[in-house]
Formats: C-alpha cells, sequence, structure tokens
C-alpha cells in the first residue's frame, strides 16, 4: 500500500460521501474498486438509489426516470402522492397504513389458493386521512387496471374513523360516476377500529350493490378471491 494509494482512496470516498448528501441518496456504493499497477484507483462500476421522499428538492432526478420502465398506473398513482404499487394478481388491495396492507396481501394469497392461485393486484395504502377525495384517486387507479376483477378495501379506524371511511367509499364511487368513470367491479369492504359499527350501519343503509361488507379480515379476503375468480373464469365454465 503506497501513500498515493491510500491518497487516492481518500478522495474518492469523499466524493462518495459528497454525492451521497448533495443527491439525496440512499445507497451509493462502487463494487469493483480496482488498484492498478501505477498505484491508480478506478471505480469499475457503481449503484446510486436516489430518495424519492427527496425529488422536491432534486427536480433535476425527474430527466433521470427511464419512462420505458415505469408502470403507467405508478406513475399515474405517485402524481396523486398515493402508495402505489402494481403487483401480478387479480384481486385490487386498497388500506390505511402499510402494515395492514401488507399483511392484507398475505390474507388475500392465501385465500385465493383455494379458488385457482387468485393473487393481491397491487399494494395501495391511502394513509390515515381516507377522505372522499384520496379514496376516490385509489379506487380510479386500482379500478383502472384491467387485471383487477374485485376489490378489496381493508380498514383499520384510528385517527380517521370508520364511519369517515365509510362516508368517503359512498362519495369515492359516487364522484368516480361524476367523473364519467362508469364502475361495474365488486367491493368488499373490511371495517374494524373506531366506530366500525357506525361505518357498517352506513354501508348496509346505502345498500349499494356493488359493495358487499365482510366483517373479519380472512372472511373478506375469501369472499375478494372468490368474487376475482367468478369474474375470471370463461363465459360459459
Amino acid at each position: 500500500v503506497t501513500v498515493r494509494w491510500v491518497g487516492e482512496l481518500y478522495k474518492r470516498q469523499v466524493k462518495l460521501w459528497q454525492v451521497f448528501i448533495a443527491e439525496d441518496a440512499t445507497l451509493v456504493e462502487v463494487n469493483p474498486l480496482a488498484k492498478t499497477k501505477d498505484g491508480r484507483v478506478l471505480c469499475l462500476d457503481a449503484k446510486v438509489t436516489l430518495d424519492d421522499n427527496a425529488a422536491f428538492r432534486q427536480p433535476h432526478h425527474e430527466a433521470l426516470i427511464d419512462r420505458a420502465t415505469v408502470d403507467p398506473l405508478e406513475q399515474r398513482a405517485k402524481e396523486k402522492d398515493l402508495n402505489y404499487v402494481k403487483l401480478d394478481g387479480e384481486v385490487g388491495v386498497i388500506g390505511n397504513g402499510a402494515g395492514l396492507v401488507m399483511s392484507t396481501l398475505d390474507v388475500v394469497a392465501y385465500a385465493g389458493e383455494e379458488f385457482g392461485g387468485i393473487r393481491p393486484a397491487n399494494f395501495l395504502d391511502i394513509g390515515g386521512g381516507a377522505s372522499a377525495a384520496v379514496m376516490a384517486n385509489g379506487l380510479e387507479i386500482v379500478l383502472s387496471d384491467p387485471a383487477v376483477k374485485s376489490v378489496f378495501v381493508n380498514v383499520f379506524g384510528g385517527i380517521t374513523a370508520c364511519d369517515e371511511v365509510a362516508n368517503g367509499i359512498l362519495q369515492a364511487l359516487a364522484m368516480l360516476e361524476q367523473r364519467g368513470e362508469k364502475v361495474t367491479k365488486p367491493l368488499v369492504v373490511r371495517l374494524d377500529g373506531n366506530n366500525a359499527e357506525a361505518g357498517r350501519k352506513i354501508l348496509d343503509e346505502a345498500a349499494n350493490p356493488l359493495i358487499e361488507r365482510v366483517d373479519t379480515m380472512d372472511g373478506a379476503a375469501r369472499r375478494a378471491a372468490e368474487l376475482a375468480a367468478a369474474a375470471s373464469r370463461p363465459e360459459g365454465r
């Protein structure tokens, strides 16, 4: 190890740190790093991961996006500030809270095994403030996926009570109709937590033929999978 090599290595490390901080990165990695016979240090390959949450500070990052690799539904969801990830399945999933949505994906996948391998079609976390507008945007994204055959709305009321969520769902469907979006896919809704009984009553009294209320998470997942399987079945079978 020569003094020159140590100096060159130090320069690279400083530059990596500067890039990491200046670009709001979550990862800046050089691998492999090579030392030449004459003592030079070369970065042969690199990987950089940028923090999407810092995009407002880094407008130039927009030009780095490869549009050919971005799912159009994910792009639309991003424009509406929705936390959405497209998956390969038939049951659209909407929930409040990343942990709840993740567990919902697992329950849907498990229930779907009974119906020929039905799977969740997406991850969509609408967060704590499930307003009518947020719910409408979420439903619009999920329902516009042609692969989605049914939707499972799984909400645990906390700061936002279940009666507010129930009204939000009904208002969301009305808003979609006003936008010219004809909703035909069934929604299975499970409400629990703060004001759950009031929310269930609101949905029951609305008697919307598209909405089916199921009180347990397992039962709702099974019903959503069953509806998706029925809609996926070729006509006449």
